[in-house]
């Protein structure tokens, strides 16, 4: 038993709760790609002075995977990027994957005991992660089960980490039938692996497990008493979760593909009109507003969180890298099945063979449907096995193949390492934001940006936030009832400028720019920028309320009633002084000779009632008209 390996794994998993990591925003993702960048390379070290090799075999999977991350690395050439920081960010997490693919092919061909160290290492990594799961979900009792999200795990969310469990799951069976370490070890792997999948409720991981398991069975591989007694008993738990009301309803709520759909969709659009290059390494998120936030949920509509990737890592790589992108990225899948299969059909009694095929199966559908790509705790270790079951491609030199990888984990740990110190930077911007101090928002987002940090985690371009401290201390400094002129905010108009520079479909930055021209005066900026804002996003409710009291105030009164008609609100906007005075005003404006059959019935009760009347005749004439507005 390798139990520095198995205590290795343990250590890489609780890696995010450090208190180095543990406040970031999300401390699953970059602390864990600095730590495995970190491992290896002490491994390609430890490799340097240990081996005797004159040369390795470079293998055509990993030489496809270099190309895609040079390919990625080539994007500032081939394209036109707005954010640098994040074309960064993406090719240097391909570039960390490359390296470990090239380790896993060192594997292959050097002492059989890495094998063991490997699934050791995997064994402590995925049983950690589960052994916390399963106490904290229990932990937590019903409510847990009427919510899955409530326990998100190491990793920072349920799905990552569970997606992670799952890919170790196969290489436990491994290490079990090999006699790597005692049998009880595998077997309380397997029941706490199990249980955390089953307790997760995520959807796309019960189905690539089940067609994993499925494969397995049907290529051969008869598992142990024991190992027959984990998946019988997770069958029977499935089927008594499946049981459950709440659970069932989230099961078959077809919410989240129907949302999928749309993110596909503009994927296509952004794929479409960038055929051959994509929109560029890391710029999905950027792209994704121009074709229309309609559909998605209020908060997206509103800026105030974004989608940042597409939930399908091949139409995420279409959409970012073109035709070229994709067409390396689906090769290089392709010869690992194709080799695969060799293997298999070559040892058919070895269980590593079908244990390889089915993580293969996993991570195909869960690409599908999800973003392993993205999280260095599943493709890291899938890396690692793709390298191991790769065959042929050219020998290069030790000193080269070692060098490569050496060069490639660097780069990868200095990008993590950047990635870390922005988020804890952005932390303080956010803190000071929430705090509403001006001086200290200016100050902490202009010292934040940086070719490295032009975004924060939801996608604000970090100047933005300098913008809104400029125009809030400003409007601050001018005591009650201030009276703005085209004098006033121009420092805050160049920071939302400089903001649009790097995100130009941000809709949050486009209404407060819109605000600001409203709140000089300058009604046909403003209604430009809220007529932008509304063709991202229709249903952004701060959008529709000030183009109507925009127009009003431009004397377009009947277009502010129709606007006001269709507007989508909640009802703190509809208790809001500015829209009742922007409906007061546009029903008592509008010409007499209107065509619109709703606003006629106003023509002749606006002179019989008074302002508070009128208002609430048009809610009445709205909710009957619009019931299903929010």
């Amino acid at each position: 038993m390798k139990y520095w390996a198995l205590g290795l794994g343990a250590l890489m998993a609780v890696l995010p709760a450090f208190p180095l990591f543990a406040k970031l925003g999300d401390p699953g993702h970059w602390p864990l790609h600095f730590g495995f960048a970190a491992l290896g390379v002490v491994l390609i070290v430890r490799a340097w002075s240990r081996s005797s090799s004159a040369s390795y075999q470079l293998s055509w999977p990993a030489l496809l995977w270099l190309g895609l991350a040079a390919w990625a690395w080539m994007a500032p050439w081939v394209t036109d990027l707005y954010s640098v920081a994040e074309w960064k960010y993406s090719a240097g997490r391909l570039a960390g994957y490359g390296a470990f693919l090239l380790l896993g092919g060192l594997w292959a061909r050097g002492n059989p005991e890495d094998s063991r160290r490997l699934t050791t290492f995997l064994l402590g990594f995925g049983a950690t992660l589960s052994l916390h799961y399963v106490a904290t979900f229990l932990g937590k009792g019903a409510d847990a089960f009427e919510d899955p999200y409530l326990v998100p795990g190491l990793l920072g969310h349920k799905n990552f980490t569970v997606s992670a469990i799952a890919l170790t799951l196969p290489l436990v069976v491994v290490g079990r039938t090999q006699d790597y370490w005692p049998a009880r070890w595998a077997d309380v792997a397997l029941w706490l692996g199990v249980g955390a999948i089953l307790l997760a409720q995520t959807r796309s991981i019960w189905l690539g497990g089940t067609l994993a398991l499925g494969l397995g069975l049907a290529l051969g591989w008869r598992p142990a008493k024991n190992v027959r007694f984990v998946f019988l008993g997770g069958l029977a738990v499935a089927g008594l979760l499946a049981l459950s009301g709440p659970v069932q309803k989230r099961l078959m709520n077809p919410a989240n593909l129907q949302i999928r759909q749309v993110f596909w969709h503009h994927s296509f659009q952004m794929q479409a009109e960038h055929p051959l290059t994509g929109v560029g390494p890391g710029q999905w998120r950027i792209h994704f507003p121009k074709y229309g936030l309609e559909g998605m949920n209020p908060s997206v509509a509103e800026g105030v969180t974004s989608e940042v990737r597409p939930h399908n890592d091949f139409i995420w790589v279409a959409a970012e890298m073109g035709y070229v992108g994709l067409v390396l990225f689906l090769a290089f899948f392709i010869l690992l099945i194709v080799h695969g299969v060799r293997a298999y059909r070559k040892d058919k009694a070895h269980v590593g063979h079908a244990a390889w095929m089915a993580i293969l199966v996993l991570t195909g559908v869960y690409a599908f449907f999800e973003f392993p790509l993205e999280r260095a705790a599943f493709w890291v270790p899938f890396m690692a096995l793709a390298g191991w079951h790769s065959r042929g491609g050219i020998a290069l030199p030790k000193k080269v193949y070692l060098g490569l990888a050496f060069l490639l984990l660097g780069l990868s740990g200095r990008v993590a390492w950047q990635a870390i110190q922005s988020d804890q930077t952005n932390q303080t911007v956010l803190e000071q934001n929430s705090r509403k101090d001006a001086r200290g928002i200016v100050q902490s987002a202009t010292d934040a940006v940086s070719s490295w940090n032009e975004l924060d985690r939801f996608s604000n371009p970090l100047i933005y936030f300098a913008g809104m401290g400029s125009m809030f201390g400003e409007a601050q400094s001018m005591g009650q009832n201030p009276t703005f002129t085209s004098a006033n905010f121009k420092q805050a108009e160049g920071y939302f400028n400089e903001a649009l520079a790097v995100h130009p479909y941000h809709v949050v930055t486009l209404y407060q720019k819109a605000n600001l021209y409203r709140y000089r005066r300058d009604y046909a900026n403003a209604m430009a920028t809220y007529e932008e804002l509304l063709r991202i996003s229709p249903r952004h409710p701060g959008g529709q309320m000030h183009y109507a009291v925009t127009l009003n105030a431009l004397g377009n009164y009947e277009a502010a009633a129709r606007v006001l008609i269709a507007a989508f609100l909640g009802q703190e906007y509809y208790s809001n002084p500015d829209y009742q005075r922007a409906v007061v005003e546009a029903l008592r404006g509008m010409p007499a000779s209107t065509r619109h059959r709703g606003l006629q019935t106003f023509i002749g009760m606006r002179s019989q009632l008074d302002d508070a009347a009128l208002f609430q005749a048009f809610q009445t004439f709205k909710s009957q008209r619009v019931p299903k507005a929010r």
